[in-house]
């Protein structure tokens, strides 16, 4: 029977997935960089300031989305037995914590020990959440549809990679623009080249995964070969993966100052770009599971 790709879930999923991820994954960078000291200040204000306003917007397209989108509250109902209702219920405590922490970014700036012990247990709470924030937009695409290409434990674990080096990518950026000292620019941009090369590993994995059955077979050959395969080569190995990683080795290997900071800027812009290339692709590519009664296969609809 012949397998078509799902439709339902478009661009506006695809925004929801790759704002969560980049909003957490910011927030997790300016968090942990709230326990490295004062040197460090600039960068974590900058990731926290970047991860509640993200999150939320990427829910506004997720809410978009619904049929109903004043309905929108109960997804947060049965979260004993409904992964969207856990999943609702950690997003709405990471922006919680996330507005909690970027008010005392901006009001109660770290001027005393009391002020850097209230900032750091935001911030560790905040982590736990972020990071099942970025969790969960992988486990949402398994938890909602019945496609074999979503349904892995890679794929949670790809978003979560993804996001850690998308988020660190946009503090970079910010950071670049917003003057911060040259070294510390540095240092973000050797630990995402980590992710990056951590991230392609990561993807390979996902998709060698892809032989169990049928149909994530043919969503691996849409993805590979198919009418996705420009998007995935182009936009997200290439564009996203390979220049930006190449740009920050180059940076950190040959170039100094004004140089070594466009190169990092340049990496940024294109590898968060490319953060986004790699949600349309893994929506792109979902192919329905057919129904089988007894010798026989129906296909599901894509409505």
């Amino acid at each position: 029977m012949d397998m078509k790709a799902q439709t339902k879930w478009s661009w506006l999923i695809a925004a929801y997935l790759f704002l969560a991820g980049v909003g957490g994954g910011a927030y997790i960078t300016g968090a942990v960089a709230d326990f490295l000291g004062s040197d460090w200040a600039g960068v974590s204000t900058i990731g926290v300031l970047l991860g509640f306003p993200c999150v939320l917007v990427g829910c506004m397209f997720l809410i978009a989305d619904l049929g109903k989108p004043v309905n929108f509250w109960r997804a947060a109902m049965r979260p004993n037995t409904s992964w969207i209702a856990r999943g609702t219920i950690i997003i709405t405590v990471f922006m919680i914590l996330g507005a909690v922490h970027t008010g005392l970014k901006i009001w109660s700036p770290v001027q005393s020990a009391g002020a850097v012990d209230s900032h750091r247990t935001v911030a560790a709470f905040g982590i736990l959440f972020a990071l099942g924030t970025v969790v969960y937009t992988g486990i949402l695409l398994g938890a909602s549809r019945p496609i074999a290409f979503w349904s892995t434990a890679t794929l949670p674990l790809l978003f979560l990679v993804s996001a850690l080096s998308t988020g660190t990518m946009a503090v970079i950026l910010v950071a670049t623009v917003a003057g911060e000292p040259i070294e510390l620019i540095s240092a973000l941009a050797r630990a995402d080249a980590v992710l990056i090369v951590l991230e392609i590993l990561v993807l390979g994995f996902y998709l060698q995964a892809t032989h169990r059955v049928p149909e994530s077979r043919a969503s691996a050959r849409l993805v590979l070969t198919g009418s996705v395969a420009p998007l995935f080569w182009a936009g997200v190995v290439v564009f996203g993966l390979f220049v930006p990683l190449a740009m920050e080795v180059l940076s950190a290997a040959a170039l100094e100052g004004g140089g070594a900071v466009a190169a990092t800027a340049v990496a940024s812009v294109t590898g968060i770009i490319g953060g986004l290339f790699l949600r349309q692709v893994v929506l792109a590519g979902g192919i329905h599971a057919p129904l089988r009664v007894g010798r026989f296969e129906y296909a599901l609809s894509n409505t």
